[in-house]
């Protein structure tokens, strides 16, 4: 007698415009979807201040900090009138279910999302990691839960990144050695994220930093979020010889840089852990580092909170599912299919 096929249980994430915890209202990192839509960081709709995603519907309330609205810009001002902005660790009632913010530490402000409904513990982490993370944020932590949503832009087994000390360590010795060499310092870091901690470390050691206007755009955006980072000056086509120039990943080939003369070139970022990738960017060295967690990071955040379901979403989800299915987790992929944004998704 055949044995009866098991019908598959249903996911806690299911995607529509962005992830859904499904039976909710909520939807996370979202567009649309849902009467309530969390957004966990400044950088979750692919797009930094005003070149930020447009939140489709007109009605719907956002749940948010107000680090996260501020880091936005003026796609966080349009936010605003409809945004709830709730401090960590401040639970608070939303129909049947009890909410909470908590650290998400990667950029100030960033958070996951904490939902309880009677028995049912969900955990969606979006982009977080445990512990210290980038300048300004908290702390990491996480809530246990049966269920979380995680994100694997690194999560591939190949990404293994430093420690924010060492990383800084590694761009001041750069920096150091290439005006040795009398060549100019060019460190690449995305502007809302690794280049503050570049340029607070810069600074403390006695460099004059320059850098892209985006880099000194994301800056004032720190400031207003009360986060302290040194003063950086406009980039004017030339370096003196204790100077430092930031520049975002993106804008590699600006015909500025090439006029420097001789350059010494290095990338800050967790796409540098990629072979393939430093190649592509034609670089004189590579710093992996990241305000993400990487691939250990990726399955020390799952342990933590002692999930079995587990839906990850961007970057590499194939990967990392497989890896978590192989430690026994019921693991799967939510969303559209999409390729890592090594240059844009580095908080």
């Amino acid at each position: 007698m055949a044995t009866p096929s098991r019908k598959p249980q249903p996911r806690t994430f299911v995607y529509r415009s962005g992830t859904r915890i499904a039976g909710t209202v909520v939807a996370c990192d979202a567009t649309g979807g849902g009467d309530l839509l969390f957004l966990s960081n400044a950088l979750a709709l692919r797009g930094a201040g005003p070149r930020a995603a447009r939140v489709r519907a007109s009605r719907c309330q956002v749940l948010t900090t107000a680090e996260t609205l501020v880091l936005m810009g003026e796609a966080g001002e349009r936010l605003r009138p409809r945004a709830l902005t709730i401090a960590y660790g401040r639970p608070f009632g939303l129909g049947s279910l009890r909410v909470e913010l908590v650290p998400a530490g990667t950029l100030p402000g960033a958070a996951a999302l904490s939902c309880e409904d009677g028995e049912r513990r969900v955990f969606y982490a979006g982009a977080a990691r445990l512990g210290t993370g980038g300048r300004g944020a908290a702390p990491g932590e996480v809530r246990a839960a049966s269920a979380l949503c995680i994100d694997a832009t690194f999560g591939h087994p190949r990404f293994r990144f430093l420690s924010r000390e060492d990383a800084e360590d590694r761009a001041r010795l750069f920096a150091r050695d290439a005006r040795d060499a009398g060549c100019a310092p060019v460190l690449l870091a995305t502007p809302l994220g690794p280049a503050q901690d570049l340029a607070c470390a810069l600074v403390a050691a006695g460099w004059q930093v320059r850098a892209h206007r985006a880099v000194l755009e994301a800056a004032a955006a720190y400031r207003r979020a009360g986060v302290a980072v040194p003063p950086m000056a406009r980039f004017a086509g030339k370096l003196a010889r204790a100077e430092v120039l930031l520049w975002p990943p993106i804008d590699r080939g600006a015909g500025l840089i090439r006029r420097l003369g001789d350059v010494r070139v290095g990338w800050v970022s967790g796409g540098a852990a990629d072979a393939d990738a430093v190649a592509a960017m034609k670089v004189d060295t590579a710093i992996p580092y990241s305000h993400h967690a990487d691939f250990e990071g990726l399955m020390a955040y799952v342990k933590a909170t002692g999930a079995h379901e587990v839906a990850v979403k961007n970057g590499f989800p194939e990967e990392l599912v497989m890896a978590l299915r192989a430690r026994g987790h019921d693991a799967y992929a939510v969303g559209p299919p999409r390729q890592i944004d090594l240059f844009a998704a580095e908080a």
